[in-house]
């Protein structure tokens, strides 16, 4: 990525996972079971994602006044089982090294950060950039220290508690020294990349009305599409007949023009001009058609013409992240392997890093040995119950399973179960990936 970007997220204590990581690729794909823990590594992400945008965190994660509404579970939920707090962490790489960030936040009996650490480089070596003493006993005071890169203890002072203390450095530091420069630099370059997620979540039948023209950042539910890919008409002509396109690829009649109709309010709705057929409003389109047009679009229009939802403090730009959950829902599977066409050309343009997760057989047999590198098997323990995250290609058994045939042929049919393999066993491998 050109740009700073998110390669690792760290679900030290969250949900069901204790001590696991996940690096991401410029495409990575989650995989496994139901239930086996795909969604709550996502939600990792976006409880950070939220955090960083200087809320307070029970605003951040619970809110339901939102157009992302309350975090799945809200605050108690991302709690795991017989704790009072939640853990995780991130990294993100930039040209002069990367930049790590970790957290704990306490929800009982206050909702509160009881301990954070960030650092990244300086111009005195990789330094722990801020750091968090001991929880204050008054809520709403947490003592934390920042780099200065003078000589002697660094500075601290009392920074609320019930907000990422991250968040709050760039407003309480004044840049006096290259040292407190370099600290700001780190976290607003933290803040910017975990500012740039944005998870999509398109649906359909919200996609279907009229929407104000002027309300053209593409959202979470993709619900005012029609004014997204109106102001890309209008604004990148170009982008626009690569929509266009796409859409024509996707359908197995003609497509002669997309348009954004107007209502006498003013405000608009697509339609498909389909020749013979006639002309087809958002309101009469499948599901399938929507969500392509939403993810498409959310490609194509990069993070300049997303809702990223409020901005953080940071001035730096960061690479946009794109989450999306079962990218297959309601595609046939010829579609599917072209919405991931579009993905892995957006990745590899540098527009985006998508993450997303996917039952699809059709998708895993259109991947690629260059994107099992990105692959990642989530399952759960099973002595333990809680989930384990591994790379696809670091499973035993993966380069025999591989040689069968196209991922997701090995994953519906089967193929290693009932061979007799003299060198090792293979059930393991099976379970994972859900077969049988």
């Amino acid at each position: 990525m050109t740009a700073q970007a998110i390669e690792e997220v760290r679900l030290t204590a969250f949900k069901s996972f204790r001590g696991e990581a996940f690096q991401l690729a410029p495409l990575t794909v989650l995989i496994g079971r139901n239930s086996s823990g795909k969604s709550n590594a996502l939600d990792g992400l976006e409880v950070l994602s939220r955090l960083a945008r200087g809320e307070d965190i029970g605003e951040a994660l619970e809110s339901r006044r939102g157009p992302a509404g309350p975090v799945r579970g809200g605050l108690a939920g991302c709690v795991p089982h017989g704790s009072d707090s939640f853990s995780l962490g991130c990294s993100v790489s930039t040209e002069y090294g990367p930049i790590h960030l970790d957290v704990t936040v306490q929800v009982e009996p206050e909702v509160q950060i009881i301990e954070e650490r960030l650092s990244g480089p300086t111009n005195k070596g990789h330094r722990d950039v801020l750091v968090s003493g001991e929880p204050s006993p008054h809520v709403g005071d947490l003592h934390a220290a920042w780099h200065n890169g003078k000589r002697g203890p660094n500075p601290s002072a009392p920074f609320r508690s019930s907000r990422l203390l991250t968040s709050q450095l760039p407003l309480r530091v004044g840049g006096e020294t290259e040292g407190e420069r370099d600290s700001i630099w780190c976290a607003e370059t933290m803040l910017s990349a975990l500012a740039s997620v944005f998870h999509l979540d398109p649906v359909p039948h919200l996609m279907r009305q009229y929407v104000p023209a002027r309300d053209a950042n593409l959202r979470r539910t993709a619900e005012n599409l029609s004014a997204a890919v109106g102001m890309i008409q209008r604004r990148s002509p170009e982008l626009f007949d690569v929509l266009v396109d796409l859409l024509r690829g996707l359908a197995d009649h003609d497509i002669v023009r997309l348009t954004v109709t107007k209502s006498d309010l003013g405000d608009v709705m697509l339609a498909l001009d389909e020749g013979a057929l006639g002309r087809t409003p958002a309101r009469e389109m499948s599901d399938g058609m929507l969500r392509f047009l939403a993810i498409a679009t959310s490609l194509l229009a990069g993070g300049e013409r997303l809702d990223l939802g409020a901005p953080s403090s940071g001035s730096v730009d960061g690479a946009l992240t794109l989450v999306v959950e079962e990218l297959e829902n309601g595609l046939h599977p010829s579609q599917a392997s072209q919405v991931l066409e579009l993905v892995r050309n957006a990745s590899a343009d540098d527009r985006a890093q998508v993450l997303i997760t996917t039952h699809s057989p059709a998708l895993l047999s259109a991947l690629d040995s260059a994107d099992h590198e990105g692959v990642v098997v989530c399952s759960r323990d099973r002595r333990t119950g809680a989930s384990r995250l591994t790379r696809l290609t670091e499973l035993d058994g993966y380069p025999k399973a591989m040689a069968t045939g196209p991922l997701g042929d090995v994953v519906t049919q089967g193929r290693l179960q009932g061979e007799a393999q003299q060198d090792r066993d293979y059930t393991e491998f099976d379970r994972l990936l859900g077969i049988g």
